[in-house]
């Protein structure tokens, strides 16, 4: 039997589009990749197994990203599985909502996928107490 060593990655995002998008550049990665379109889907996901990284949109059907942020942090066994918020929505409210939410790190649409494989390796490779945060990672981004 042999043991599958790949990272898993889960996907929340309601734009099946930009979904698409995002899974493939993570697959090309070499990572695992599960994919949910809504907040109640990713619970249902998250249930089953407790990924390396969750990758959500801010605006999702019915609850928000934020919600889901809150919902992964309040989990003991999900609490430390890093969480990058992808959004059009950047004002500087929305980002430090999303930090208190739970968030490690926000990605502004759109991005580039060179930009979000940095976001990725950033979050994964990175010991758990020192995860880059929000401002962190934007202070390292080219202007």
């Amino acid at each position: 039997m042999e043991i599958d060593t790949k990272r898993t990655i889960v996907i929340v995002e309601g734009h099946p589009s930009e979904r698409d998008v995002i899974r493939q550049a993570l697959v090309d990665q070499d990572f695992r990749v599960e994919v949910t379109a809504d907040y109640h889907s990713a619970i249902g996901q998250l249930a089953k197994l407790v990924p390396h990284l969750v990758c959500c949109n801010l605006a999702l059907p019915r609850e928000s990203g934020f919600e889901l942020c809150e919902y992964i942090r309040n989990e003991s066994r999900l609490r430390f599985v890093p969480i990058l918020v992808m959004s059009d929505r950047s004002s500087p409210e929305d980002m430090a909502h999303a930090e208190y939410a739970g968030a490690n790190a926000f990605l502004k649409k759109p991005f580039t996928r060179e930009k979000l494989i940095k976001y990725v390796t950033a979050l994964l490779d990175g010991p758990h107490t020192s995860r880059p945060s929000v401002r962190r990672l934007r202070r390292s981004d080219p202007p």
